[in-house]
C-alpha cells in the first residue's frame, strides 16, 4: 500500500489550547443551530481506528479503551452526534471484506486484548501477553500505523485469545473469586444467544473437522443437517455427537463470542454516555454458516448483485457472490406488524433485524433497494445472467419496522422512524426511493453529482429536510483528496456555484500558508472545502474518517478484490496528524466548512460567520501540534493568536 507523502511531510498544525477549545465547542454548537443541523455522523470501520501506543496489534477496534478518547476528539472537532459502525462480523484470511461477514457472530479480530488484563475480565491475560504482540511485529512499523496487517492479525490474535480461554477455564476450576462474576455472565450469554450461537459453533467445529468452511464439500449428513428433509430426532442426535467430539472447540468459540459481545455492550454504553447514537450496518447478505443453518431460506445458485454497464466481462453485472434469499418463502407482514403469517425467510429476517436492534440504537440497511426490486443473477460455468423477480413492495420494511418497535420499545418512533437508514445507491433503486421517501432517511453521496445527488436537488425531488443524509463519499468511493484532482471536479464546483449562487472565493483562506501554494493546489483545496460545505447545507450529513483526516487512501474499490481494500488506518498520533493535515489544506476543517455553508445558505449572522472563518484560519496555519503544546505556548505567551468566543 502506497503511503501518501502528505503523511510524512514535516509540518506543524495549529491545535487549540484547552481554553480555546472550550470557546471553539461553543462556536460549533452555535453554528450547528444556525445551520439547523439534526445529525452529523462519522462512518467508522474498526480497522480505521488507531491503536493505543504500545498496544498496536496491527488492527484497530471500536471496543478498545482508547476508542473513547479518539471519538471524543472527533466529536470536539466536528460536532458529530452519531456514529455509523460498519459491519463487525467474522471475516476470513482470504476475504477481509466486512460486507461478506457474519450477521450474528462478531469477528475475533476486533476484540480488544488489552481489556482482558483488567479485573473486569478476571485478568485473563498479563500486560506482557499483550505488549508482546506489538513488540514482536517484524513488518514496517510506519506502514502499520496507516494500514491494517491482516496476516499478522490472523497469526497472533486467536492464539492469545486461546490463552485467555485456558486461564478462564483454570480459574473456573479453582473457583477463584475474581472469575465468578465473569463465569456467570458467560453462562447467561450462552443461554440468551443459543438461537444463533449453537449453530455458529457447530459450523466452526465441522469446518475444523473437514478442513474447509465450504459446507458443500462436507458429507451429506452434515451438509444438510438443518434441511427440512432431516427429522428433528436425527438432527439432534448428530448435533449431540458433534458436541461430544468437539467440546473444546465449541466452548472456545462460544467464549470468543461472549468476550466480543461483552466488549460491544461496554463500548456502546461509553459512546452513549458521550451523547452519541450508535448505528450498526446491517448486511444485505448472509455468511456461509448462516446459509448452512438456514438452507431452505436460500435459492440454489442465485446471488445478489448490481446492474453496472461498466462490468463488461460479467455481462453488465456486479457479481457480489452473496446467496439470494428465496422470496417465495417470505410470507406476509402488514403495516400493523402482524407476524403470524411470516414464512421461514420472513422469520429469519425478523430475527436478524431484532438482533441488530439489541446491539445498536439504529441500523443502516445495506443495499436496501434489494428488498423491493431485487437484482438477482445466476452464475453457471463462468457466465452471468440476470434473473427477473417480481417486486416485493413494502413487506420487508414492515418486518424491519416491527423488529425495531418490539426491540427498541419507546426509543423507536413509528411515525418518525429515524432509527433506520436506507442505502439506496444503485441503478435499480428508483422504486425503493418512491416507496420509502420521507418515511425512512435515505443516504446519498455527492461523489455522484453527475446523477444530481446534491443536497439542494433533493428538495426538488420531494424530500423533506432531515429525511436524507449526504456525504462527500462512502466506503466505495475514492477519497475526497483524489476526487479533487478529477477532471469532473471542475463541473462539480460549477454546480455548487450555480446551485447556491455564490462566488468560489468564499472557500479561500487568507493565511500565508494558503497564499503560497500554486493555483492548481488552490483549486483542489477549494473543491475539497466546497464539497464538505455542501453536505452541511442539509440537516443530516456523514463523513468517513479517512476523509476527515485528509487521507488519499480509499477504503475500498467496489466489486474488485484488491489487497489494499479494507485496510486504511488512522495513526496512533491522530491529534498531531489531524492538525498537521489541516495546516496543509487537507481534511475536514469544520469551522471553515461551516462558515462556507452559512454563506451558501445566505445566513445574515455575520458575527457567527466571522468567528467560524477566524477559527478555520487558525487551523490552516502553523503552530502548536497538540492541545498540550498549545497550553504550554499559551502560558508562555507564544501563541501567534488566541481564539476567543
Amino acid at each position: 500500500m502506497y503511503i501518501n507523502p502528505i503523511h510524512n511531510t514535516p509540518n506543524f498544525g495549529r491545535a487549540l489550547s484547552t481554553k480555546e477549545k472550550e470557546a471553539y465547542k461553543r462556536l460549533i454548537s452555535d453554528a450547528k443551530n444556525e445551520l439547523k443541523l439534526q445529525d452529523t455522523t462519522a462512518i467508522v470501520f474498526d480497522f480505521n481506528v488507531p491503536s493505543e501506543k504500545g498496544h498496536n496489534t496491527a488492527i484497530g477496534t471500536t471496543w478498545s479503551d482508547s476508542m473513547k478518547n479518539f471519538i471524543r476528539f472527533i466529536k470536539d472537532m466536528t460536532g458529530i452526534t452519531s456514529i455509523q459502525l460498519e459491519p463487525q462480523g467474522k471475516i476470513s484470511k482470504g476475504n477481509t471484506s466486512p460486507y461478506s461477514g457474519t450477521n450474528y457472530a462478531f469477528g475475533f479480530h476486533i476484540i480488544d486484548l488489552k481489556k482482558l488484563s483488567e479485573n473486569e475480565y478476571a485478568s485473563l491475560l498479563s500486560q506482557k501477553d499483550i505488549s508482546c504482540i506489538d513488540k514482536k511485529y517484524n513488518g514496517d512499523k510506519l506502514t502499520r500505523e496507516y494500514k491494517t496487517d491482516y496476516n499478522y492479525v490472523f497469526k497472533t490474535q486467536k492464539p492469545v485469545l486461546y490463552k485467555a480461554y485456558q486461564n478462564f477455564k483454570e480459574q473456573v476450576k479453582e473457583n477463584t473469586p475474581k472469575v465468578q462474576k465473569l463465569s456467570k455472565e458467560f453462562e447467561q450469554f450462552k443461554h440468551e444467544n443459543q438461537y444463533w450461537l449453537e449453530k455458529d459453533t457447530l459450523f466452526e467445529a465441522l469446518s475444523q473437522y473437514y478442513g474447509t468452511g465450504n459446507f458443500k464439500q462436507w458429507q451429506n449428513t452434515d451438509k444438510n443437517l438443518f434441511s427440512n428433509n432431516v427429522n428433528d430426532t436425527q438432527r439432534q442426535s448428530r448435533i449431540n455427537e458433534i458436541k461430544s467430539q468437539y467440546p473444546e472447540s465449541i466452548e472456545f468459540e462460544s467464549f470468543i463470542q461472549f468476550i466480543a459481545d461483552k466488549q460491544q455492550k461496554e463500548s456502546r454504553k461509553e459512546l452513549n454516555e458521550l451523547d452519541l447514537k450508535l448505528y450498526g450496518d446491517c448486511l444485505i447478505g448472509f455468511s456461509k454458516s448462516e446459509i448452512w443453518s438456514n438452507p431452505d431460506c436460500f435459492q440454489e445458485n442465485l446471488y445478489y448483485g448490481g446492474p453496472d454497464p461498466g462490468f463488461i466481462e460479467t455481462n453488465g453485472i456486479q457479481p457480489w457472490g452473496l446467496n439470494a434469499l428465496d422470496y417465495t418463502k417470505l410470507g406476509e407482514c402488514s403495516d400493523d406488524g402482524d407476524l403470524s403469517k411470516l414464512g421461514p425467510v420472513g422469520k429469519l429476517l425478523y430475527q436478524k433485524y431484532s438482533t441488530f436492534f439489541k446491539r445498536y440504537d439504529g441500523i443502516r440497511l445495506d443495499a436496501a433497494w434489494q428488498f423491493i426490486t431485487p437484482f438477482i443473477y445466476k452464475a453457471v460455468n463462468g457466465k452471468y445472467e440476470e434473473v427477473k423477480l417480481p417486486e416485493i413492495n413494502f413487506t420487508i420494511f414492515n418486518i424491519l419496522k416491527t423488529a425495531a418497535k418490539n426491540t427498541l420499545k419507546d426509543k423507536f418512533n413509528e411515525k418518525n422512524p429515524d432509527n433506520i437508514m436506507l442505502e439506496l445507491v444503485g441503478i435499480s433503486a428508483d422504486k425503493s426511493r418512491e416507496l420509502t421517501i420521507n418515511k425512512f432517511p435515505h443516504l446519498y453521496t455527492t461523489a455522484y453529482a453527475e446523477y444530481d445527488e446534491r443536497p439542494c436537488k433533493f428538495f426538488q425531488k420531494g424530500y423533506k429536510n432531515g429525511k436524507f443524509y449526504t456525504g462527500v463519499g462512502c466506503h466505495d468511493n475514492d477519497s475526497l483528496v483524489n476526487m479533487s484532482k478529477y477532471e469532473k471536479s471542475t463541473r462539480h464546483m460549477q454546480d455548487i456555484i450555480n446551485d447556491y449562487q455564490i462566488n468560489s472565493s468564499i472557500f479561500d483562506y487568507t493565511t500565508s500558508e494558503y497564499t503560497k501554494i500554486n493555483s492548481e493546489d488552490k483549486k483542489n483545496e477549494r473543491y475539497r472545502t466546497a464539497k464538505f460545505a455542501e453536505i452541511f447545507t442539509s440537516a443530516k450529513q456523514f463523513f468517513t474518517l479517512p476523509d476527515m483526516f485528509g487521507m488519499s487512501e480509499r477504503i475500498n474499490i467496489s466489486g474488485k478484490a484488491y489487497p489494499d481494500n479494507w485496510s486504511v488506518r488512522i495513526p496512533s498520533d491522530y491529534e498531531k496528524f489531524y492538525f498537521s493535515q489541516l495546516s496543509k489544506g487537507y481534511g475536514l476543517n469544520t469551522p471553515k466548512v461551516m462558515a462556507s455553508a452559512l454563506k451558501m445558505l445566505h445566513s445574515k449572522n455575520k458575527k457567527l460567520i466571522e468567528k467560524c472563518t477566524e477559527a478555520g484560519e487558525i487551523f490552516r496555519q502553523n503552530g502548536p501540534l497538540t492541545e498540550q503544546e498549545a497550553n504550554t505556548a499559551e502560558r508562555n505567551n507564544k501563541l501567534q493568536y488566541t481564539f476567543k468566543y
